[in-house]
Protein backbone atom coordinates (compact mmCIF):
# COMPACT_ATOMS: atom_id res chain seq x y z
CA UNK A 1 0.00 0.00 0.00
CA UNK A 2 3.00 2.64 0.95
CA UNK A 3 4.26 1.76 -2.53
CA UNK A 4 1.35 2.75 -4.25
CA UNK A 5 1.08 5.61 -2.47
CA UNK A 6 4.96 6.64 -2.85
CA UNK A 7 3.92 6.19 -6.85
CA UNK A 8 1.06 8.07 -7.05
CA UNK A 9 2.92 10.92 -4.97
CA UNK A 10 5.75 11.25 -7.24
CA UNK A 11 3.49 10.83 -10.43
CA UNK A 12 1.53 13.52 -9.00
CA UNK A 13 4.21 15.87 -8.51
CA UNK A 14 6.30 15.53 -11.76
CA UNK A 15 3.14 15.98 -14.00
CA UNK A 16 1.64 18.71 -12.44
CA UNK A 17 4.19 21.48 -13.45
CA UNK A 18 3.59 20.03 -16.91
CA UNK A 19 -0.48 20.46 -17.26
CA UNK A 20 -0.10 23.65 -15.38
CA UNK A 21 2.69 24.90 -18.24
CA UNK A 22 -0.12 23.36 -21.08
CA UNK A 23 -2.90 24.62 -18.97
CA UNK A 24 -1.38 28.99 -19.00
CA UNK A 25 -0.10 27.77 -22.93
CA UNK A 26 -3.98 27.32 -23.94
CA UNK A 27 -5.47 30.27 -22.33
CA UNK A 28 -2.94 32.70 -23.28
CA UNK A 29 -3.08 30.96 -27.02
CA UNK A 30 -7.21 31.07 -26.31
CA UNK A 31 -7.52 34.58 -25.21
CA UNK A 32 -4.81 35.86 -28.24
CA UNK A 33 -7.25 34.29 -30.69
CA UNK A 34 -10.36 36.28 -29.31
CA UNK A 35 -8.16 39.40 -29.43
CA UNK A 36 -7.22 38.89 -32.86
CA UNK A 37 -10.68 37.99 -34.13
CA UNK A 38 -11.83 41.24 -33.08
CA UNK A 39 -9.28 43.23 -34.87
CA UNK A 40 -9.36 41.32 -37.95
CA UNK A 41 -7.27 38.60 -39.54
CA UNK A 42 -6.58 36.70 -42.86
CA UNK A 43 -7.82 33.04 -42.92
CA UNK A 44 -7.09 30.67 -45.90
CA UNK A 45 -10.30 29.84 -47.03
CA UNK A 46 -12.19 27.56 -49.33
CA UNK A 47 -15.92 26.51 -50.63
CA UNK A 48 -18.33 23.83 -49.72
CA UNK A 49 -21.92 23.10 -51.59
CA UNK A 50 -22.65 20.57 -54.21
CA UNK A 51 -20.76 17.33 -53.95
CA UNK A 52 -22.72 14.74 -52.06
CA UNK A 53 -24.29 17.53 -49.21
CA UNK A 54 -25.85 19.05 -52.41
CA UNK A 55 -28.43 16.41 -52.75
CA UNK A 56 -28.46 15.16 -49.15
CA UNK A 57 -32.90 15.79 -48.42
CA UNK A 58 -31.86 16.65 -44.61
CA UNK A 59 -28.60 17.70 -44.08
CA UNK A 60 -28.47 19.99 -41.50
CA UNK A 61 -25.38 22.15 -40.11
CA UNK A 62 -23.81 21.93 -37.04
CA UNK A 63 -26.51 24.63 -35.46
CA UNK A 64 -28.83 22.54 -36.63
CA UNK A 65 -30.72 24.56 -40.04
CA UNK A 66 -31.06 23.09 -42.87
CA UNK A 67 -27.97 23.34 -45.42
CA UNK A 68 -28.60 25.92 -48.22
CA UNK A 69 -25.50 26.37 -50.56
CA UNK A 70 -26.72 29.85 -51.32
CA UNK A 71 -27.05 30.99 -48.28
CA UNK A 72 -24.46 33.56 -46.99
CA UNK A 73 -23.10 31.40 -44.29
CA UNK A 74 -19.69 29.93 -43.24
CA UNK A 75 -17.56 26.73 -41.18
CA UNK A 76 -15.37 27.60 -38.65
CA UNK A 77 -13.88 25.54 -35.87
CA UNK A 78 -14.12 28.18 -33.29
CA UNK A 79 -16.00 31.05 -33.48
CA UNK A 80 -19.46 31.56 -31.73
CA UNK A 81 -22.33 30.71 -33.69
CA UNK A 82 -24.09 33.36 -34.90
CA UNK A 83 -20.98 35.59 -35.53
CA UNK A 84 -21.06 37.50 -38.67
CA UNK A 85 -18.17 38.23 -40.63
CA UNK A 86 -17.60 40.37 -43.43
CA UNK A 87 -15.21 38.66 -45.56
CA UNK A 88 -12.85 40.09 -48.22
CA UNK A 89 -11.11 38.28 -51.74
CA UNK A 90 -9.93 40.40 -54.48
CA UNK A 91 -11.47 43.62 -53.79
CA UNK A 92 -14.94 42.12 -53.07
CA UNK A 93 -16.59 41.85 -50.36
CA UNK A 94 -19.42 39.73 -48.47
CA UNK A 95 -21.40 39.18 -44.90
CA UNK A 96 -21.51 35.67 -43.77
CA UNK A 97 -23.01 34.11 -40.71
CA UNK A 98 -20.89 31.18 -38.73
CA UNK A 99 -23.72 28.21 -38.41
CA UNK A 100 -21.62 25.35 -38.99
CA UNK A 101 -18.18 23.54 -37.97
CA UNK A 102 -15.41 23.16 -40.01
CA UNK A 103 -13.25 22.57 -42.10
CA UNK A 104 -10.97 19.72 -40.74
CA UNK A 105 -7.84 20.56 -38.97
CA UNK A 106 -5.86 18.17 -41.93
CA UNK A 107 -6.78 20.91 -44.69
CA UNK A 108 -4.35 23.65 -43.76
CA UNK A 109 -7.84 26.00 -44.35
CA UNK A 110 -9.65 27.98 -41.39
CA UNK A 111 -12.62 29.11 -42.88
CA UNK A 112 -15.41 27.50 -45.22
CA UNK A 113 -17.83 29.47 -46.66
CA UNK A 114 -21.20 28.27 -48.74
CA UNK A 115 -21.47 28.09 -52.29
CA UNK A 116 -23.33 31.53 -52.93
CA UNK A 117 -20.45 33.25 -50.75
CA UNK A 118 -17.88 32.09 -52.76
CA UNK A 119 -20.02 33.12 -55.82
CA UNK A 120 -20.32 36.44 -54.42
CA UNK A 121 -16.84 36.70 -53.66
CA UNK A 122 -15.25 35.68 -56.64
CA UNK A 123 -13.72 32.50 -55.11
CA UNK A 124 -15.26 29.83 -56.97
CA UNK A 125 -12.82 29.61 -60.02
CA UNK A 126 -9.50 29.31 -57.99
CA UNK A 127 -11.45 26.74 -54.71
CA UNK A 128 -9.42 28.53 -52.19
CA UNK A 129 -7.68 31.96 -51.03
CA UNK A 130 -6.77 33.94 -48.01
CA UNK A 131 -9.41 36.40 -47.21
CA UNK A 132 -9.46 39.43 -44.98
CA UNK A 133 -11.93 38.40 -42.39
CA UNK A 134 -13.28 41.33 -39.79
CA UNK A 135 -15.65 40.12 -37.06
CA UNK A 136 -18.66 42.49 -36.77
CA UNK A 137 -21.12 41.23 -34.33
CA UNK A 138 -23.47 38.43 -33.87
CA UNK A 139 -27.00 37.76 -35.73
Amino acid sequence: MNRICGVLTILALTTAPALAHHASRHSSHHASRHAEASQGFTANASFYGGGPRRYEPNSHTANGELFNMWDLTAAHRTLPMGTRLRLTYAGRSVVVRINDRGPAVWTGRSLDVSRGAATQLGLIERGTGQVRVQVIGKS
